[in-house]
């Protein structure tokens, strides 16, 4: 099963813009050749380092999402590790970002792995709601806690007097 990751490398200033398209190109084979898909690719062109890497003060910034088996994930670091030209690299599950309305009726964001490809796709209709002991079920579900539907779960006040104090 493929994974969207996101690899984000800094090359060598001291090489010239096709040497740059080439390595580019190159890691994309990789992937490849690790039965991984390019989705995107970006470079960002050569910018100032935040502190000196490997005695270099700038680098040619790129970044590729990608979808890639996980197995072969440390495979791919290892063979950036060794391409020279790489001076240094991050590989990092692709994020998912939610759009304002993807909250359910508590407020707390959809986290389930059905309600991230709905709310990706735009498919999630707004009337979906569920009854209160299906939402309590699946609340408590999803922190991990088995709940019985029907099952009334209550939330404990701090103790202290009316007003608030102790």
């Amino acid at each position: 099963m493929n994974r969207e990751y996101e690899l984000f490398y800094i090359l060598r200033p001291d090489i010239d813009e096709d040497q740059v398209r080439t390595a580019m190109d190159e890691v994309a084979s990789l992937v490849a050749g690790h039965g991984g898909e390019m989705t995107k690719s970006s470079l960002w062109g050569r910018r100032r380092l935040a502190y000196p890497i490997a005695g270099f003060n700038d680098g040619y910034y790129a970044l590729k999402e990608m979808s890639l088996p996980a197995d072969r994930v440390r495979e791919l670091e290892r063979q950036l590790r060794l391409d020279e030209r790489v001076i240094r690299h991050l590989i990092s599950l692709k994020q998912v970002y939610y759009l304002p309305g993807d909250e359910d009726r508590r407020g707390r964001v959809r986290t389930r792995a059905k309600d991230r490809v709905e709310a990706a796709e735009g498919s999630i209709p707004e009337s979906a709601e569920l009854a209160d002991d299906a939402l309590e079920a699946e609340v408590a579900a999803d922190d991990g806690f088995p709940v019985e539907a029907g099952e009334a779960t209550e939330v404990a006040e701090p103790a202290g007097d009316e007003d608030g104090e102790e």
